[in-house]
Parts: structure tokens; C-alpha cells; sequence
């Protein structure tokens, strides 16, 4: 009979052990120590051209983090403010939406706005479908990549 009051006894105390541990974690404060400086925004730049290598006046730019928009001039150069690490989203009507990291404050963001044949293909498409298209892209990109920075299109 001792043993068994014993048992028990050391079950109630570990059950209401745990749960003051519990307790006690559910009820500390979260404090989040963020070094101030990690979110220093500053203004970043970039240019916006089309699959023709032509200046796209009007895209839509926003900061995702912050919410800040912006908008492409005639020469498609644009300035937002933004932080190492922030996503910004770039929509126009006639080409796919895209997005880009920021790397470097210090360095120009530039884009080249396709229309993907991935946003294409139907809903039910195949896997192979999606790679085939996916690699089109990926090559069409490139090419304008070449020929944009061949033509100094990044020099402004």
C-alpha cells in the first residue's frame, strides 16, 4: 500500500511540476532585441525594361515589408526606400509579376519584365509542360540579360 501512495505521489508532483513549468513558459514576455540598424532603409534605384530592351514607364513597385510604393518614370527608373532583405513586388498589365530580393542598398535593383509562358499554361498542365516553359523563360531571360548589358541599358 506504501508503494502504491509512494507512485502516486510522485506522479501528482511531476504532473504539477510540468505543469508549473508550463506555466511559467506560457506566461514570460517575448522580447524580440532587434539591433535597430537591421531595418535601415535607404534609397535604392533601379530601372525597369521590357523584352524589347525599351524603357516601361508605369510599373507598380512595392516594398512588401513596408508598403511603400513607387512607380517607373518614362526612362523606367524608379526609387523606393527599402532595407537588405526586403521583397519588392513589380506589376504591369501587359507582363508577368515579378519580384526581387534586395541584396545591397548600394547597388542598382534592375529588372527585365517578360510575359512567362509559365503564367500560361493551363491549370491542368503537366510537369513537363512546366519545365519546358519554365526553361524558355529562363532562356529568354538570359538573352535579354546579355544583350541589356551589352547595350549599356544599366547606365543611367
Amino acid at each position: 500500500m506504501k508503494k502504491i501512495f509512494l507512485l502516486l505521489s510522485l506522479t501528482a508532483l511531476l504532473f504539477l511540476s510540468k505543469t508549473a513549468v508550463c506555466q511559467a513558459v506560457t506566461d514570460t514576455p517575448i522580447v524580440h532585441n532587434l539591433d535597430p540598424t537591421f531595418y535601415k532603409t535607404s534609397l535604392l534605384t533601379g530601372r525597369v525594361i521590357g523584352v524589347n530592351l525599351e524603357n516601361v514607364q508605369g510599373v507598380s513597385i512595392t516594398n512588401i515589408r513596408t508598403s511603400e510604393k513607387a512607380s517607373t518614370d518614362s526612362r523606367g527608373i524608379y526609387q523606393v526606400n527599402a532595407a537588405k532583405g526586403d521583397t519588392l513586388a513589380f506589376y504591369i498589365a501587359k507582363y508577368s509579376k515579378d519580384t526581387l530580393i534586395v541584396g545591397s542598398i548600394k547597388e542598382n535593383l534592375n529588372l527585365i519584365m517578360i510575359k512567362r509562358k509559365v503564367d500560361e499554361l493551363p491549370a491542368n498542365h503537366s510537369e513537363s509542360d512546366f519545365n519546358r516553359a519554365r526553361r524558355a523563360d529562363n532562356e529568354l531571360y538570359r538573352v535579354l540579360e546579355k544583350d541589356a548589358k551589352l547595350e549599356g541599358k544599366w547606365k543611367y
